[in-house]
């Protein structure tokens, strides 16, 4: 099993490299390098990682297998997203598993230790975005209770996609 923690300022290199590579991944197949590229340069940069991990509204959540970042979750506080009707809402603003580590559990144990976060917190919704044709994920959020409640689009570039906005009231 991997161990899960909050990543820590040291954690920076790594967890870029782990945004970096999980991304581009992901996507290639629907983006363009250039697009794609662009996107890492400014999202996934070691400055905005940085300034991000001494930022109290925001927290990685990493999973880690002998001392291999592996997957992670962003999670971003007292921000909303459409029609969310929340008084306290923190998002799950991004959760990505190395690929040769899917299907092992993992991100069931990040959304869990992303639920208890919330729920300690005093958060009353956790939300999400997910790209409308990411059926794998859409299903996974379902499994955990996520509902829609809206959209938006999402923009990479040139490609202009329509995300799904989901919910769970905590």
């Amino acid at each position: 099993m991997p161990i899960l923690r909050t990543a820590l300022l040291p954690d920076v290199e790594m967890l870029r490299d782990l945004c970096r590579d999980t991304f581009y991944k992901k996507w290639l197949s629907t983006n363009t390098e250039k697009d794609l590229h662009a996107y890492m340069d400014e999202f996934f940069s070691l400055e905005k990682i940085k300034d991000e991990l001494n930022d109290q509204q925001i927290t990685y959540l990493i999973a880690e297998r002998t001392n291999q970042l592996i997957a992670y979750c962003k999670l971003n506080r007292n921000k909303s997203d459409g029609n969310l009707n929340a008084n306290h809402p923190i998002e799950i603003q991004r959760m990505y598993v190395l690929e040769e580590h899917i299907g092992q559990g993992i991100g069931k144990l990040l959304m869990n230790k992303a639920l208890e976060t919330a729920v300690h917190e005093n958060f009353d919704v956790i939300w999400l975005g997910v790209w409308e044709k990411n059926y794998q994920a859409v299903a996974f959020y379902k499994s955990f209770g996520f509902e829609f409640y809206g959209e938006h689009e999402f923009i990479l570039g040139e490609d202009i996609t329509t995300d799904l906005l989901m919910k769970k009231s905590l």
